[in-house]
């Protein structure tokens, strides 16, 4: 379901805790930005848990990391599309795709 997520659970008391000590972390590098693809070591997290869980060999080259399900939408029709193909959207939709198209 790509429709617009609308999130309205709190996060997890442990997430919390993590994103404080980074917050707090002094140690080079914690706040500035990733390679566009994302932390090398987290792709090869996702990828071996995606290896075992689909039961098929998944490399971190084959991982991308965004920001979110619409970061991925635009980094993907943005791969896949050429300028005037057409695209079909069910409605009701979210507003960005047509922006992301």
């Amino acid at each position: 379901d790509f429709s617009l997520g609308n999130p309205n659970l709190p996060p997890p008391d442990r997430f919390k805790e993590v994103l404080l000590d980074l917050i707090q972390s002094s140690k080079p590098g914690d706040h500035g930005y990733m390679p566009n693809t994302g932390y090398p070591f987290v792709r090869e997290a996702v990828a071996g848990y995606l290896s075992k869980e689909q039961k098929t060999p998944v490399t971190q080259d084959e991982i991308i990391m965004t920001c979110g399900a619409a970061g991925a939408l635009n980094v993907t029709l943005k791969t896949i599309l050429d300028p005037q193909d057409e695209v079909i959207c069910p409605a009701p939709y979210f507003v960005e795709y047509n922006t992301y198209v």
